[in-house]
């Protein structure tokens, strides 16, 4: 992940915004041509938004994930979404059902790994 973001780091802010656009334009059709517009929509302002705030700012990002674990670990639920959306035999309501059932699993084990994880930074450095 470091190298991706070095090499992001590297890029202009135009370039890194091309990419976000590419991608967001990307999932959004597949989306489209999976379930309709609607969620096709749906999916390409998720991740547009997503990977553009990213594509702006990187180290804002990493500072806020930092910041605002809970929030951070609670993405995974959309992501979760449209992941399951991919299936077409599942109703998009029994997509978000699984995903908020996971999420409700998964979300606690993310948050306490990454104040594990602050904690033994944080003593690292007090020593």
């Amino acid at each position: 992940m470091d190298q991706l973001v070095r090499w992001f780091d590297t890029r202009g802010k135009a370039v890194r915004l091309a990419y976000a656009t590419i991608l967001a334009a990307v999932s959004g059709a597949g989306m489209t041509h999976l379930r309709g517009p609607v969620l096709g929509l749906l999916v390409f302002v998720v991740f547009g938004l997503l990977s553009g705030i990213w594509a702006v700012s990187i180290s804002w990002v990493r500072r806020w994930s930092a910041d605002h674990i809970v929030a951070d670990a609670s993405l995974i639920v959309p992501f979760i979404f449209f992941a399951l959306l991919a299936i077409p035999v599942l109703p998009w309501w029994a997509a978000a059902l699984i995903a908020l059932a996971i999420g409700v699993v998964i979300v606690p084990f993310m948050v306490r790994r990454r104040r594990a994880y602050q904690a033994r930074t944080a003593s690292q450095t007090d020593s």
